[in-house]
């Protein structure tokens, strides 16, 4: 598969060897010609807003703090890949990487000089130093950006994807379904958890509300903690009829963008804690063959550590690179035909 990419590192020492290049390389002031985000230098940005979604996530507006436009390698990646940007933590000398999501119907409509803005679901992660260093800054304050970093480059013939998404792993999944939105024939199904539900507010699943009434069902990470505490009582009412949250917005307008090209982007949203969560046979009704269409078909999985080896195994690290490793979880148990696994 060779349009598989390398996925980056979940954390990079900046100062050190073990990135194979010297401190003088990520410290030293960016020139005029790197002022705007690339892959050899930290560039600044300027953090323009912080829109909250949940107590625990947020949405940062990033800004090129010398009003440097969008440059081309941004662009071109929007259009048919999976990448990341990387984030300094300079007390530290660290970096992060996070996956932009896609532009609002707002940005495209700015003129291509105008400056650039990069936007970023982040958590703050009990013990996270990135993301709790992140949280902690005020607006206006002045973050660091390298990039971008293609993870996964889609096959130019690709049909379909089902993409399983857990908490920030749908940003990911939502430069996916924009990158699809220009492909005429594609079609992507989301599958959403999370574990509360005001990650996802107002989130209502197509085709019918996915729930699960078996009290004995946990989550998958209930599953890999082995807790004998049962799941919470705890099903919400009325989100419906409340205001939508941003992402929940947001992958809406991803809906409407891809109606004139597309076979259309279909988003099933799962909640733990009303006990709602993905299950095989959500998979299996969407892998029918259809041998009557040709080219590729992706499943692609994307969240926290645990997500990922519940439901295709963990990855690997191989010669000090992290590698996919062999397919397992529930997702290696499953007859999947000619459909192609990728761990983000």
């Amino acid at each position: 598969m060779s349009w598989l990419k390398r996925r980056r590192g979940p954390l990079i020492l900046i100062g050190t060897s073990a990135v194979g290049g010297a401190a003088y390389r990520f410290f030293r002031p960016a020139d005029a010609s790197e002022a705007s985000l690339n892959p050899r230098t930290f560039a600044p940005y300027t953090l323009v807003e912080k829109k909250t979604v949940s107590p625990t996530s947020a949405v940062f507006t990033l800004r090129n703090h010398d009003g440097k436009p969008e440059p081309d390698s941004v662009r071109e990646v929007w259009k048919r890949s999976v990448w990341s940007v990387q984030i300094k933590q300079p007390q530290l000398q660290i970096a992060r990487a996070y996956t932009p999501l896609p532009p609002t119907a707002d940005s495209h409509k700015k003129a291509r000089h105008e400056p650039a803005d990069i936007r970023l679901l982040i958590r703050q992660e009990e013990a996270g130093e990135v993301s709790t260093y992140l949280h902690r800054l005020p607006e206006a304050s002045l973050i660091e950006l390298r990039g971008p970093n293609t993870e996964l480059e889609l096959p130019a013939d690709i049909k379909e994807v089902i993409f399983l998404a857990g908490g920030t792993g749908i940003a990911p999944a939502m430069q996916v379904a924009q990158a699809l939105g220009r492909r005429t024939g594609s079609k992507m199904h989301i599958l959403w958890a999370n574990r509360r539900r005001d990650e996802c507010v107002g989130g209502v699943s197509d085709g019918g509300a996915a729930t699960t009434s078996a009290d004995s069902r946990k989550g998958w990470w209930q599953s890999l903690l082995a807790s004998s505490e049962p799941a919470q009582d705890t099903l919400v009412d009325g989100y419906t009829g409340q205001t939508k949250g941003a992402i929940v917005k947001e992958l809406d307008a991803l809906k409407e963008l891809g109606k004139a090209a597309t076979r259309g982007l279909s988003v099933q949203y799962y909640v733990d804690e009303e006990k709602s969560f993905i299950q095989p046979a959500d998979l299996e009704s969407r892998i029918a063959p259809t041998p009557e269409e040709k080219g590729s078909r992706l499943i692609m999985v994307s969240g926290p550590d645990g997500f990922i080896q519940h439901w295709a195994g963990k990855k690997q690290w191989v010669g000090g690179r992290e590698t996919q490793g062999p397919l397992g979880g529930v997702l290696g148990k499953m007859e999947l035909g000619d459909w192609k696994v990728f761990k983000l």
